[in-house]
């Protein structure tokens, strides 16, 4: 086939990237029709967007570019739903596994079912819509309504952090559209779920944290708590705390080894001022030993 004219300064890691593919998301149709491979998508020069649609690599992902891209799989009367809407909105909340887009139709709709596309009749009020850069998008509240009902445990807590977090909703918002909603599926299981959103959380991570402690009946922590030390002066910002026991949990990341010391050297400072920390790591989160030693550690302070 032939690729087409290469703009300068398109070269990706190996790959020459055509000229009309540049600077935009793209479908499978697409990339084939501009002489593009499977294995020549799958290097660092692209980005997987959703299944069958990919980007440039040096594309940032923005809204811009996220929009174009569902619009690539998506109808007209679409409206965008769920995980989808949520990214939309800027909340990094898909996992890496989870490509597909999530659309919802009006009632009497044609809905035509497609490899990387979830459907489903959707009944929407015109407030529960908004229109952004063209596209129908569901309502930030509305979207934190659906996923908190609809997805499993704690993904919807993820979504409505986020979307709080980021200032598109709030948690009196969210419970007020339950207590005028009657009659939808898992309606009660999704506003028992309301009293736990946390707008500070600034990560997914951060959400599954703080869901586990609470889950295994730990008191719930202060998220983004910030120490001073007597003088005032600014020491940390810590990710979980129990500031009356001066308990402090901590995330460490794959940083370099710079932020390492940096770390080490805020946490030393930290237990100068009686705060015990407890650092817990990827691999740390889906076990129980890291559980247990917060709640020796909350028991030893209590005492």
């Amino acid at each position: 086939m032939n690729s087409g004219p290469m703009a300068p300064g398109s070269r990706g890691p190996g790959v020459e990237i055509p000229l009309q593919l540049r600077g935009r998301p793209f479908s499978w149709d697409e990339a084939q029709q501009a002489g593009l491979t499977r294995h020549q998508l799958r290097t660092s020069a692209f980005r997987h967007v959703f299944r069958e649609v990919w980007v440039p690599a040096d594309v940032p992902d923005g809204r811009d570019c996220r929009l174009a891209a569902t619009k690539l799989v998506t109808p007209p009367h679409a409206v965008l739903r769920g995980l989808t809407a949520a990214w939309i909105y800027g909340a990094d909340v898909r996992q890496e596994s989870d490509l597909d887009v999530d659309v919802g139709y009006p009632p009497g709709k044609r809905r035509r079912k497609r490899p990387g596309v979830q459907v489903g009749e959707e009944a929407l009020a015109p407030s529960d819509i908004w229109v952004v850069e063209g596209s129908a998008v569901t309502s930030p509240v509305r979207t934190s309504f659906d996923c908190l009902r609809l997805l499993p445990d704690p993904m919807g807590l993820v979504v409505a952090d986020a979307l709080t977090h980021l200032g598109c909703t709030s948690i009196e918002e969210i419970a007020s559209y339950f207590a005028g909603q009657r009659r939808l599926r898992n309606l009660r299981i999704g506003e028992r779920l309301v009293p736990d959103i946390e707008p500070a959380t600034e990560s997914p991570r951060e959400t599954r944290t703080r869901v586990r402690m609470v889950r295994i009946g730990l008191p719930r922590p202060v998220a983004q708590f910030v120490v001073h030390d007597f003088a005032g002066a600014f020491v940390a910002r810590l990710d979980f705390a129990y500031p009356e026991v001066k308990v402090a949990i901590e995330y460490d990341g794959a940083w370099h080894w710079e932020h390492h010391l940096d770390d080490e050297r805020r946490r030393a400072r930290l237990r100068e001022l009686g705060w015990t920390v407890i650092v817990i790591t990827a691999r740390d989160l889906y076990g129980d030993e890291w559980l247990g030693r917060v709640a020796r550690a909350l028991r030893k302070a209590a005492a």
